[in-house]
């Protein structure tokens, strides 16, 4: 078994940063008020980019899913694309599911005026990205969106693990020489569509640099390339250098990639996650192991609950938090607090009572 230290808290964290991305966007989108708050007002500017937690996401994923395939293929001389579909269908379909029968057959049951624009076929097929494309900015159910990443990685999975039936059998195609393809390929198409931000944002094709580039440094470690001994003994001083660097192109991206420039915008943020990856887990000078925080490693073993159910619960609470005549800045404290014991209440349920037992079944 593989197991990368500090990775589970780093998935806390990126699904935090998309909680708190949504959460802030009800606040100002239902409390108009608080934007007058200065506190608000400041936090907003960094908070507005925690969607990039689900960019963080894609390179783990291509990292990860890259790097344990190949690892595979070492130690048993083979690659299992059956196990590798049973495995990922284990982890990723039940929560996926209990998200699309929520929203497409319980809700409308029981909710009065409760109705979506959705194509819940599109969602069963795994294609909710392109219907998030055409449909999203017309639909005012918003937890529905959160299944559209989780699309992008199933797409990814499938491709990927086909990819590595036919290197393995042809034994003349080079991964690398693949993925240079690829990233071609997909500063292409963000350049034929730079002018369409809901397809830069959410098409496979405009996303899939973030899942190349964790592909890429999940090659190189495997590989033991020697560049990744220099990352490795990078001193401190560079280290913070390049999360403060990485952090501020992340918080002022808006003002960075703008034009012809947007081509590049996942392809730079990439190498910076990829680099945060790299560090946590083999860099020697670390300015921290996000890992040593304990409760982070538990929370990130819950994560994929806390990310697929966090719009769902915000959606109940809303209404609620509506009917309160209370200050802006008091009804966000609440909000925040209510809304973050909840989800981690039902992340924690879902794990021990769907998610673990189905995980203990998966073939090695």
């Amino acid at each position: 078994m593989v197991h990368f230290k500090n990775l589970d808290a780093l998935r806390f964290i990126a699904a935090f940063s998309v909680f708190i991305f949504h959460l802030f966007a009800d606040l100002k989108g239902y409390f108009p008020d608080i934007k007058d708050n200065w506190i608000f007002d400041k936090l907003y500017v960094i908070v507005d980019k925690g969607h990039l937690g689900v960019n963080f996401f894609f390179v783990l994923s291509g990292f990860l899913i890259t790097y344990l395939i190949l690892h595979e293929i070492k130690y048993k001389g083979k690659f299992s694309l059956k196990n590798f579909l049973i495995r990922r269908t284990l982890r990723i379909w039940p929560l996926y599911f209990i998200v699309i029968l929520i929203g497409f057959v319980i809700f409308p049951l029981i909710i009065d005026g409760y109705s979506t624009n959705h194509n819940p076929l599109m969602y069963v097929a795994f294609l909710a990205n392109f219907d998030e494309i055409n449909v999203g900015a017309t639909d005012s159910i918003n937890f529905l969106t959160s299944p559209w990443s989780i699309a992008v990685e199933e797409q990814f999975y499938l491709f990927w693990s086909l990819i590595f039936v036919v290197i393995h059998q042809l034994k003349k195609i080079k991964l690398i020489h693949l993925i240079i393809i690829l990233y071609i390929g997909a500063f292409v198409f963000r350049w034929l569509y730079m002018d369409n931000e809901r397809v830069l944002y959410y098409h496979t094709l405009a996303v899939c640099q973030d899942i190349l580039t964790g592909a890429f440094i999940g090659l190189s470690l495997f590989e033991g390339k020697k560049w990744l001994e220099k990352l490795k003994s990078l001193q401190l001083i560079w280290v913070i250098a390049i999360y403060l660097l990485g952090l501020g192109i992340c918080i002022a991206k808006n003002k960075i990639f703008i034009g012809e420039a947007v081509i590049f915008e996942r392809f730079v943020l990439s190498l910076f996650f990829g680099f945060v990856i790299l560090d946590q887990v083999r860099g020697e000078h670390s300015f921290f192991k996000f890992g040593k925080i304990s409760v982070f490693n538990f929370l990130g073993k819950i994560s994929y609950g806390l990310y697929m159910y966090h719009l769902i619960v915000m959606y109940l609470l809303l209404d609620y938090f509506l009917e309160l005549n209370l200050s802006s800045p008091l009804i966000g404290i609440l909000y925040l607090s209510s809304s973050l014991a909840v989800i981690i209440l039902t992340s924690v349920i879902s794990y021990y009572f769907i998610e673990k037992p189905l995980l203990k079944l998966k073939p090695h």
